[in-house]
C-alpha cells in the first residue's frame, strides 16, 4: 500500500527547519521539507536566514 505524502504547512516547514539545525532529519522529514520550499518563497527566505545563522556561529567558534 502506498500512503499518499501531504503537503505540509508552512509552520511544520519552520518546526523541520529548526530541528534540522540539531538533528538530521529522517528521509521523509527531509523530502517534505524539501518539496515544500521548492513551493514557498517566505519559507525559502527563512531557510536562508537559519543557513546565515548556523555559518555564523560557526566561525564564532573558529
Amino acid at each position: 500500500m502506498i500512503k499518499r505524502l501531504t503537503r505540509i504547512t508552512c509552520r511544520q516547514a519552520h518546526v523541520l527547519l529548526s530541528e534540522r539545525m540539531d538533528r538530521p532529519l529522517s528521509p521523509l522529514g527531509r523530502y517534505r521539507l524539501y518539496l515544500h520550499l521548492k513551493a514557498c518563497d517566505l519559507c525559502s527566505r527563512v531557510d536562508r536566514q537559519f543557513d546565515l545563522m548556523r555559518r555564523a556561529v560557526r566561525r564564532l567558534g573558529e
